[in-house]
Parts: C-alpha cells; sequence; structure tokens
C-alpha cells in the first residue's frame, strides 16, 4: 500500500505532538494510569520520529523519495525472542527515487536509528518535571532502548545500510 508522502509526514507530525502533549498533561492522570500513557507517548515518539528523521535529513540532503508503504522491520532476520513482531508489516519505509552521495546516504540513513534512540528522551525529561518515578522508569526502558536499537540496527537495520552506503 503506497502511502503519499504529505500524509505519512503529516500523520507522523501529528502523532509525535499528540504524544508529547500527551506527556505534557500526563500529570493530570493518576499514577498507574499515568506510565502507561507515558510508556504509549515513549513509543510512539520512537516509532514516528524514525522515518520522518529519515524523511527530512534526506529532503535536507538532496534525497528523493516516492511514497511511504508498510514492510517488516530489517530486524525481522535477526532471529532474537518476539522477532514474529518485527516480520509483521507494521513499519512505516520511504521508497527512495533518487539517491545522494555515498556520505550523505550515510547520514540520511544513520538519522532514523539515531532519532529513535534518543528522540523518546523527551517523554523521560518532560515526566521528570512531575513524576520521577516514571521519569526513572522511561529512562531505564530508553537505556535498553538506545543499547538494543544500536547492536541490533547496527547487525540488521538501518545502521547498517548506513555503513554498506559507504561502499
Amino acid at each position: 500500500m503506497k502511502i503519499p508522502l504529505f500524509v505519512g509526514n503529516s500523520l507522523s507530525l501529528l502523532i509525535l505532538s499528540t504524544a508529547i502533549v500527551l506527556a505534557e498533561y500526563g500529570w493530570l492522570t493518576p499514577p498507574p494510569v499515568r506510565i502507561f500513557i507515558l510508556i504509549v507517548c515513549w513509543f510512539l515518539v520512537l516509532y514516528f520520529s524514525h522515518c520522518l528523521t529519515h524523511y527530512i535529513v534526506g529532503r535536507l540532503l538532496g534525497v528523493e523519495f516516492d511514497y511511504y508503504f508498510l514492510s517488516s522491520s530489517m530486524l525481522s532476520k535477526a532471529n532474537i525472542p518476539l522477532s514474529n513482531i518485527f516480520s509483521t508489516r507494521i513499519f512505516l519505509t520511504l521508497k527512495i527515487r533518487r539517491r545522494a552521495t555515498k556520505r550523505k546516504m550515510f547520514i540520511m540513513f544513520l538519522s532514523g536509528p539515531l532519532a529513535s534512540m534518543f528522540f523518546p528522551l523527551i517523554v523521560v525529561i518532560i515526566a521528570h518535571g512531575y513524576d520521577r518515578l516514571s521519569s526513572t522508569i522511561l529512562a531505564l526502558i530508553s537505556m535498553a532502548n538506545i543499547l538494543f536499537t544500536g547492536y541490533f540496527s547496527y547487525k540488521h537495520g538501518c545502521i547498517r545500510k548506513a555503513i554498506n552506503s559507504l561502499r
């Protein structure tokens, strides 16, 4: 299924904005509900920042894209527990029309996993302002995410694509 760039980008921006606003107003909810809402916001930021960052960085560097589509994750090849989740076609992917130089492609490919690793920290910082326990839990999840994404993206994902683009 082809998703027009405008629709994919608009949807990503809308969901990212909504997640940040929900995190900002999380203090209005009772603690058991709050941590659930904050974790959902954290995952939304992780997921929707990835492709949008590829797109923004790619366009700034001269990469042209045709559309978004849903695909399985590169991590489906990783043979890790729950890898069947990664083989489900629920991951936004950009179809590249025109590539840029090797170095520019390296930067574009690297931008997505960096966004997935570090943009969720926005939710941690927001939560820290009103709920130290929730922000600590989110910080621990974030550290695990940085290690997981760094390792598996290097082995099977966008960091591997970035390295391969330099060849």
